[in-house]
């Protein structure tokens, strides 16, 4: 019998074990988990969303065979962000955020219509159809890298060299706050703070955030340049002081 899929892990703000939320805890990875493991640290996950978090932002970051997800806390409820599955504003139980991941069907927390004997009558197909819908939907930033002109081919990385930890430090400290590549609705929008935490914005009317992506970061050298080596496949660079470069859109500061 083959074994069944892993999953490497980063924990960011969290403790080993995911039950305690902390701000001061470093990134820990755990490579190589199975399914049983990965559930477990969605439930523990889970159990701190209605808990006062203080200034913690706890993340499980997961690379799945499917794709790389980040599941996080919100509002008191978990959220799941990627860079293919709309999945974002969604309540998910555990178990269904565990689906999404591995990209299975889910068994429970799904409403279903029930006939005259209290029987199922639509669950099963209920359950396919809102896993159907979770793996189709493509969230608004996956649409702009799929639908972008043809004359802009996916960028070629250069040879990135890791920075030390003191510059990288420096770099992400002077590039910490908000940038954007318009003011209209559609607009993106970057914010980057000095921990290293980089969120990926579509703007809505009035400027209302629509869409919201949580980006993976590293601070490398490029051409004698520190920039962001952005999820392993694409670079933010910064040009001057007061604007990025990423995916070929200049985005300029806004704050602070």
């Amino acid at each position: 019998m083959s074994a069944g899929p892993t999953f490497d892990v980063t924990l960011h703000h969290l403790a080993l074990d995911a039950k305690r939320a902390d701000a001061a805890a470093p990134d820990s990875a755990r490579p190589g988990l199975d399914e049983k493991k990965l559930r477990e640290l969605i439930r523990a996950l889970a159990a701190l969303a209605p808990t006062n978090l203080g200034a913690a932002a706890p993340e499980l970051r997961v690379t799945a065979p499917r794709g790389r997800f980040v599941v996080q806390i919100a509002q008191g409820r978990l959220r799941i962000n990627s860079w293919s599955i709309k999945v974002g504003g969604a309540d998910l139980s555990p178990e269904q955020v565990f689906a999404v991941i591995a990209g299975t069907e889910f068994e429970e927390d799904i409403p279903v219509d029930r006939d005259d004997h209290g029987g199922r009558k639509r669950g099963r197909g209920v359950k396919i159809a809102l896993l159907a819908v979770l793996i189709v939907s493509l969230n608004g930033i996956t649409a702009w890298m799929l639908l972008r002109p043809s004359n802009l081919p996916p960028p070629l990385l250069p040879d990135c060299l890791p920075l030390a930890a003191e510059s990288a430090a420096r770099f992400l400290k002077g590039l910490a706050g908000e940038y954007q590549n318009g003011t209209a609705a559609g607009a993106r929008a970057l914010k980057i703070s000095a921990d290293g935490s980089v969120h990926w914005l579509v703007l809505g009317p009035g400027g209302a955030v629509a869409e919201e992506t949580t980006i993976v970061v590293q601070p490398v050298q490029v051409h004698g340049q520190p920039a962001l080596l952005a999820d392993g496949r694409a670079l933010i660079e910064a040009p001057d002081a007061a604007s990025l470069v990423f995916y070929r859109e200049t985005y300029r500061r806004k704050a602070p």
